[in-house]
């Protein structure tokens, strides 16, 4: 189970290009890496803010996703994380 196949008992999007596991990394490819991907998860709390404010998402929504993108940025500072190869297909059918 991937750390975003869980259900909070309410519908939310839980949708992210990170999911985690180990990866073999040069040291400044590793650093690079994460600073992309701690980018993605700014720019996804970015939407998801400007989304609350315009009342497309409730309050609880909102936190579960910030919780969410926090846990997946500590994994990513760990460095214990693989980058899953995401299917073009497969995210449009999700939207």
């Amino acid at each position: 189970m991937s750390h975003n196949d869980h259900d909070h008992g309410h519908d939310h999007d839980h949708n992210h290009d990170h999911d985690v596991t180990t990866r073999e990394l040069l040291p400044d490819e590793l650093v690079a890496e994460q600073e992309q991907i701690a980018r993605e998860v700014g720019a996804e709390l970015t939407e998801a803010f400007v989304d609350y404010v315009h009342g497309k998402i409730d309050f609880e929504d909102l936190t579960f996703g910030v919780f969410d993108a926090l846990s997946d940025l500590s994994v990513v500072a760990s460095g214990e994380y693989e980058l899953e190869s995401i299917d073009e297909d497969e995210t449009d059918d999700d939207e």
